[in-house]
């Protein structure tokens, strides 16, 4: 019965300091809006903790003030150093944003990075799988102009220095490859964005006989490869860093990779992305130029048969963010095998070449597949391209 009440307490209070909280961020967002309109100065709520975010928010941002989609507000991003998913990444946006890493100063500004009068949301860019409408019309509306980043000089000289030291003469060309895993980010309830390393293993050979080495990205907590020519396990090595983790996504030829945020950092720096594995099906198309991408497969347990992609878009579970939804509805997400993700790099390479060859007949296959989707799907209007081989070898589940 104590234990009882003292939670009662403690959930009484907790209401109090939280309605208190709202009420002091109402009073000083109402005295300090004059002051930021006159100075056309906003606060940007972004999600500085997962790296995905933490391209794609501000770089949306700023996208859509050149493009004068939205009023001429400066961003300030609020941004303590032991809460950001990649501190030297937030250093590039400098020159765009104003970026405070002072804890005591995040606990003084904290009530107008809250309050609306003074907050400009830019969670709407990346946060909801279900409303793409603002991303994908600025990414469009921007594409064929060049990248918001390019590397420092000083990024570009050591991260070839690294790579020296690892046996990568200066000049070769080299793909960075990562599949996701649970590691990094465990409990989240979302393992259908996850794959296995094991099924990329023939790509990297082929990306290896094209001429070119293969860096594995990641964290030390992903499984360990075996040792293969010209291939880097960078996730286990102690050079390992924030700066060097930019480094390789910005100056690869391109980025292998499945539905995870380290991709975005490529596409930030105009290099493309080859996506894999990609889930949910919504989101298979990046809008990084030159970019192609595929989805896990969506199989119904009960009927024991893939759904095609006309079900899969023309329901909810084209959207499915989380496990439970996929269980809740009896389907499961199946990865891409081995030769379709060696058809993606392979084709990607091709594009990067100006070698790549597309029929009227691969062109007809890529409205069919686009077709499928409407507004609510995050890819919607992407520029970008489906897998051409794999629309060839899945044509019967564009089949209604």
């Amino acid at each position: 019965m104590i234990q009882s009440g003292q939670y009662i307490i403690n959930k009484i209070i907790k209401f109090f300091r939280t309605v208190y909280y709202k009420f002091i961020c109402h009073l000083i967002g109402m005295f300090m809006y004059p002051f930021f309109l006159i100075a056309n100065v906003r606060f940007v709520n972004m999600n500085i903790t997962r790296i995905g975010h933490l391209c794609m928010e501000p770089d949306c941002f700023i996208k859509e003030g050149i493009l004068d989609m939205r009023p001429k507000y400066h961003g300030i991003i609020l941004a303590p150093h032991k809460r950001v998913a990649n501190i030297h990444l937030l250093s590039y946006w400098r020159p765009y944003i104003t970026i405070i890493t002072s804890p005591l100063l995040r606990v003084l500004l904290d009530p107008l990075w809250h309050n609306r009068l003074t907050m400009f949301n830019i969670n709407r860019y990346a946060s909801d799988v279900n409303t793409n409408v603002d991303y994908t019309k600025i990414q469009k509306e921007y594409w064929g102009r060049p990248p918001l980043l390019s590397l420092t000089e000083l990024d570009y000289k050591r991260g070839w220095a690294a790579l020296r030291e690892l046996g990568i003469p200066h000049g070769a060309w080299f793909v960075c490859v990562h599949c996701r895993e649970e590691g990094y980010v465990s409990g989240e309830g979302c393992t259908h964005r996850n794959a296995n390393i094991n099924n990329y293993f023939l790509a990297m050979e082929a990306i290896v006989e094209r001429g070119g080495w293969v860096i594995r990205m990641g964290d030390p907590t992903m499984e360990n490869i075996p040792r293969m020519e010209h291939v880097i396990d960078y996730a286990h090595l102690d050079i390992k860093s924030d700066w060097m983790d930019i480094f390789l996504c910005a100056s690869c030829k391109f980025l292998l990779g499945g539905a995870s945020g380290l991709s975005s950092i490529s596409s930030i720096f105009g290099v493309p992305v080859g996506a894999v594995n990609y889930s949910p099906m919504s989101v298979v198309l990046s809008h990084a130029p030159c970019s192609i991408g595929i989805p896990k497969f969506v199989w119904s347990i009960k009927e024991e048969r893939y759904l095609s992609f006309k079900e899969v878009f023309s329901s909810p579970i084209g959207s499915f963010f989380l496990d439970y939804l996929y269980l809740e509805a009896g389907v499961t997400a199946i990865e891409n095998s081995p030769e379709d993700i060696k058809d993606v790099a392979m084709e990607m390479l091709d594009r990067i070449e100006g070698k790549a060859f597309y029929s009227d007949e691969d062109e007809r296959l890529q409205e069919r597949f686009k077709s499928l989707m409407n507004p609510s799907h995050y890819s919607y209007g992407s520029i970008s391209r489906v897998g051409r081989d794999f629309l060839r070898k899945y044509e019967y589940l564009l089949n209604d």
